[in-house]
């Protein structure tokens, strides 16, 4: 029973890590496995709009945003292994970076677009393309209203808290909390051989007008590069 209670810890205790904000390295499977040199690909990342669309905002065009943001999400992370990734030999392995044009290609070559590919299995994408690990990211952006919406409630609050304040010094600067959308990050790296996860970061957060979701992207793709468990060998 003692160890049963052990184990349910133990594995409460690293779910609690891969939900976190935090990445979450696989410190068992980095030390024991020969990672050096194995070839990483960075998938087309799947993205979800929902909320509250423009009222132009067709079925169609949201669709096709949806995939033209998934192909900019990926170069944006792949950019920042190959120009912001600094090595740590002591916690860190060196890998080799597939060419995200050349994943694509593959994929298409096996007729598979970028939309198709995010309801397929990682780990047998990343074998289509010769790959060793795969790197699959996911974004939900749930929008709340426009940046012009969210500025003019930002302004409004500014000028009320200088009414109610009078006296006390003018606030200047326009307040910012208003969101416009919630956003969920999700990046999982995984050995496609054994399915074992690597690295994870999952984050939670709200943007607004004055911190759009390209920033919280931008953010969230430097921090996974930055703490999680491989570098780009140049």
């Amino acid at each position: 029973m003692k160890r049963f209670a052990l184990s349910a810890l133990v594995v409460t205790a690293v779910l609690l890590q891969a939900c976190s904000s935090e990445v979450y390295n696989n410190s068992a499977y980095l030390n024991q496995a020969g990672v050096e040199g194995k070839r990483v690909a960075i998938l087309p990342a799947e993205v979800e709009l929902t909320g509250r669309m423009p009222a132009d905002f067709s079925e169609a065009k949201k669709q096709q945003t949806e995939e033209s943001e998934s192909i900019l999400i990926q170069q944006e992370i792949y950019n920042q292994y190959l120009f912001k990734s600094k090595p740590n030999r002591k916690k860190k392995k060196y890998v080799e970076l597939m060419n995200v044009d050349q994943v694509n290609s593959k994929l298409r070559e096996k007729g598979i677009d970028t939309r198709k590919s995010w309801t397929m299995n990682p780990d047998s994408l990343g074998k289509l393309v010769g790959a060793d690990m795969v790197l699959k990211v996911r974004v939900k952006k749930n929008r709340i209203m426009s940046d012009a919406a969210a500025f003019g409630i930002g302004v409004a609050t500014t000028v009320l808290g200088n009414i109610l304040n009078r006296g006390n010094g003018t606030n200047t600067s326009v307040n910012n909390s208003a969101k416009t959308y919630n956003m969920f990050f999700d990046a999982t790296l995984t050995d496609i051989n054994n399915h074992a996860v690597i690295t994870k970061f999952t984050h939670d957060s709200n943007a607004s007008w004055s911190q759009p979701p390209e920033k919280i992207i931008e953010s969230s793709g430097r921090k996974i590069v930055r703490k999680g468990g491989i570098y780009v060998q140049k």
